[in-house]
């Protein structure tokens, strides 16, 4: 029988560009991403956009796009966004990938092609890693999952997206979900 050949975290960083950049690393296999639907990227950015104003206003952290973090030594996840609070972004090398850590707040934007099971362990996978908070962006049933390690909490169009992580921070959730 044969064996799956396993890799670190450490060796998925070490693999040339081309060759990591459509793939995250879950349990040591390297697991393909799906291209995004235009609607997808156009939510992504539109969440970029206003969390990276948030921080152009209030300096206390930072956001990323697409960016490899590591969320364990056999598993390298890449959120939508990453948004990174206090220390955590502070303590980010701009110059290093994988992000050694998981980010305060990951943000998913949910694709047609993902399943149930995957997104439930990619939460998973945050929360035990770190993460703060964990936002899904669920356009097709128009509502925001706001996940923690303790509770959840679903917001729909007219609802306001709050954290206590981002002081100050709101947006209407179906101003943001709409992407435009």
């Amino acid at each position: 029988m044969a064996t799956k050949a396993l890799m670190t975290a450490e060796e998925f960083a070490q693999m040339n560009t081309a060759e990591n950049e459509d793939y995250e690393l879950v349990d040591g296999e390297l697991i393909p991403l799906s291209s995004a639907i235009p609607l997808h990227s156009m939510i992504r950015d539109k969440t970029v956009q206003l969390i990276r104003n948030y921080f152009d206003q209030n300096r206390i952290g930072g956001a990323l796009a697409e960016t490899d973090c590591r969320i364990d030594s056999d598993t390298v996840r890449r959120p939508d966004l990453s948004i990174f609070v206090g220390e955590d972004w502070a303590g980010l090398d701009p110059k290093r990938i994988p992000v050694p850590f998981a980010p305060t707040i990951a943000v998913e934007v949910l694709s047609p092609s993902e399943h149930t099971v995957d997104l439930n362990r990619k939460i998973r996978d945050y929360l035990a890693a770190g993460s703060k908070e964990v936002w899904l962006l669920d356009h097709e049933n128009g509502e925001l999952h706001v996940r923690t390690k303790t509770t959840g909490r679903i917001l729909q169009a007219g609802d306001l997206l709050d954290s206590p992580l981002l002081p100050g921070f709101g947006v209407n959730v179906g101003d943001l979900l709409s992407g435009r």
